[in-house]
């Protein structure tokens, strides 16, 4: 899969880019191998039940993944390099969950070769995380 190459210039405020990704059982074993997170919460179904949650909770670190896949892969892509993201989790997501990852260009700064996005994570009509990337476009 090769990344998306927006230039600054191509874009404008309201430019958008999304893609869906179902969370599998693996990915958050993955992600908890990765990070080194093997809080019960994400990786024991039954202690995530008996704390009040259907399945284990999926690590909000793998949304924050996603939101950095939809920066280098789609919006702005090729010659990004990400200045800092904020992401706030509204809801929990599961194992099986189908995500759609939505960026949206909120503001652009062409002397610093900047841009602002806003960031979705929905899964179907619920918002699951929000927030906003800054990036730098490398010419």
């Amino acid at each position: 899969m090769q990344p998306r190459a927006w230039t600054l210039a191509a874009l404008t405020i309201g430019t958008e880019a999304r893609f869906t990704r179902e969370v599998s059982e693996a990915d958050v074993d993955h992600f908890a191998q990765l990070s080194g997170d093997h809080n019960p919460l994400h990786t024991n179904r039954a202690y995530a039940q008996e704390t009040g949650y259907r399945d284990r909770v999926v690590h909000g670190g793998f949304l924050s993944a996603l939101a950095s896949r939809l920066v280098g892969m789609e919006l702005p892509g090729l010659r990004s390099l990400l200045l800092s993201m904020k992401l706030d989790y509204l809801a929990p997501t599961f194992p099986g969950d189908m995500l759609e990852v939505l960026g949206t260009v909120q503001s652009l700064h062409h002397a610093e070769r900047v841009v602002v996005l806003r960031i979705t994570i929905r899964c179907g009509n619920e918002v699951r995380a929000r927030g906003s990337a800054v990036v730098r476009i490398q010419p």
